[in-house]
Order: structure tokens, then sequence, then C-alpha cells
């Protein structure tokens, strides 16, 4: 069987890696694609370039020195301004979700695959390696934790995210847990 040459990113820029690999799980999400087989390329190049930029310490884009507007005081809790999941193009819910098939697509890649090299590498390394328990604990407790956290504000305005997680945690508990890993499975049952 001829195998193809491998596919480069057409960019070295994050955000048009990013927007590639956006279109990768499109793609990917329907097994019958004629176009299937140059996306598993491109997936797995642009996650090889990735592990590059990462194994050279190149984790961020320069600073810029511009600020939004803020309310000109410090909450106590600092939150991520953008999660993994939501680089990569993950939604649940109502309002703009990501259908199941891409999201399935994004969770495959999130645990099996060179994640982007974002700016905060102390981030990047929580996530630990492709394809370890370490990857899948933080993957399962990030989404267990959003589904708890929505679970205490309003189960009926969630309900469908709340849905969306718990059916993808599901997803990622038969297809790698199950099979590979054994450490304490989290729950997104209220206390």
């Amino acid at each position: 069987m001829n195998r193809p040459e491998p596919i480069t990113p057409r960019s070295s820029n994050l955000g048009d890696q990013l927007r590639q690999l956006k279109n990768v799980f499109r793609v990917l999400a329907e097994t019958e694609h004629k176009l299937r087989w140059k996306a598993i390329l491109l997936r797995d190049e642009v996650s090889s370039v990735w592990k590059i930029q990462a194994a050279q310490g190149k984790w961020f884009p320069w600073p810029t020195t511009n600020a939004s507007r803020g309310a000109r005081g410090m909450k106590v809790v600092c939150w991520r301004e953008r999660g993994m999941l939501d680089i990569l193009g993950y939604y649940v819910g109502e309002m703009y979700p990501t259908p199941r098939g891409i999201r399935r697509c994004i969770l495959e890649y999130v645990f099996e695959c060179h994640l982007p090299p974002l700016r905060d590498r102390h981030y990047l390394l929580e996530w630990g390696e492709p394809q370890t328990a370490q990857r899948l604990n933080k993957l399962a407790n990030t989404l267990a934790a959003l589904t708890r956290n929505a679970k205490r504000r309003d189960v009926i305005s969630y309900a469908r995210a709340i849905d969306d997680w718990e059916g993808d945690l599901a997803l990622l508990y038969e297809r790698y847990y199950v099979r590979f890993f054994h450490f304490g499975w989290p729950s997104t049952d209220l206390m």
C-alpha cells in the first residue's frame, strides 16, 4: 500500500496550527471522510512539531504589553483565561457546543498526542506526556471538576453541559482507563 508523504503544518504560528487542528477534528469525526488519512497525517505532524518545540523550550510567543481594562482590583482566585480544552475547540452546553464526534476527536488527541506550546510552561507540565496516567488523570479531573461546578451552580441551566461532560468522561473511562490505568477515577457527584 502506498502511504502518502507526511504533511507539514502550513504555518509555524500557533494560532494557524490550532485552526488546522480544529479542521482535522472535523474531518476525523466523520469515519468515512475522503480526507481522513491526510487529516491523521496532519494531526500527527502538528503533534510532532509541538513535541520538538517543547523539547527546545519554545513554549511561548513574544510577550505583549497590551492590557485589557480591569475592575481596578484583584480577585482572590485567578482562573486561567483559557484552558487546554478551550484552546483546542472543545465546548459543551446549549450556546455553541462542539458536535459530539468532534469533541471526542479532541479528547482522543489530548490524550494521545502532544499539546500546543502555551505561555504557561507549568500548566503544560501538569498535563504530562501523551498516553500516560498523568495525562488521563488531568483530563478526567478537568472534566469532572467542570461537571461538579456546573452542578453546584444550577443543574437545570447546565443540564446539557453536564450530560456532555459525563458522556465524555464515560468514553474516556471505557476507552483508556479500564484497559490501561488504575488511579482513582473522579466522581461528578456532589458530596
